[in-house]
């Protein structure tokens, strides 16, 4: 098998792992069981449990990012809200794709493992400055309240989101990506936006 091949089966075998028995109780033993690999092979990749991990969060990282794009305002482009909306369905399939990780990364207790605890604040703290450029730009193009704080919306955006995609990872909300989407950017952008900007939303309805 090429390097590149056995490395992804072991990152996939280590989320599956990770979600079943959580970041604390799970161990390399673990791991090297369920992808079906020797030792000494999880070894030439990985040190240890606590590298793989940051790794899934890094390519996780990444993959978001790069998903999203700036809102363009120049003629002929999209409406702005179909850009949003199509920016965090973008992100919301990423996270519905990586359910096992995404459960891990909502679900597990802070305060039993340093290492663990900073990757997952990187995580969402890299998430948080993402959201709050974008509600930043919103306000300097006039589309967002310019008495909002835009930390605090971003906090308050992320928070909400992450709830509703931990119980979609789980299983407890059934709905389709489209139908999570379409719920959350309506509630986020008619209490953000600028007044006249919500009251061209309303009159579309």
């Amino acid at each position: 098998m090429k390097p590149e091949l056995r490395r992804e089966q072991m990152l996939r075998a280590a989320t599956r792992v990770f979600a079943a028995k959580g970041y604390h109780r799970a161990s390399v033993s673990d791991i090297i069981e369920a992808a079906g690999v020797a030792r000494g092979t999880f070894y030439l990749y990985f040190e240890g449990k606590r590298e793989i991990f940051a790794e899934l969060v890094d390519v996780l990282t990444v993959r978001i990012v790069n998903c999203m794009k700036l809102v363009d305002l120049s003629p002929g482009a999209p409406p702005w809200q179909d850009q949003v909306r199509t920016n965090v369905i973008r992100i919301a399939t990423i996270l519905a794709e990586e359910k096992e990780l995404t459960q891990v990364l909502y679900s597990h207790a802070l305060g039993l493992d340093e290492d663990f605890d900073r990757k997952i604040r990187e995580f969402f703290d890299n998430l948080t400055d993402r959201v709050e450029k974008a509600v930043r730009l919103g306000q300097q193009m006039g589309l967002v309240r310019s008495d909002l704080s835009p930390r605090l919306a971003a906090s308050h955006i992320l928070g909400s989101t992450k709830e509703v995609m931990f119980r979609m990872a789980r299983g407890e909300l059934k709905l389709s990506v489209e139908k999570m989407v379409d719920e959350l950017t309506t509630y986020y952008t008619l209490g953000m936006m600028h007044a006249a900007e919500a009251s061209k939303t309303n009159r579309k309805k």
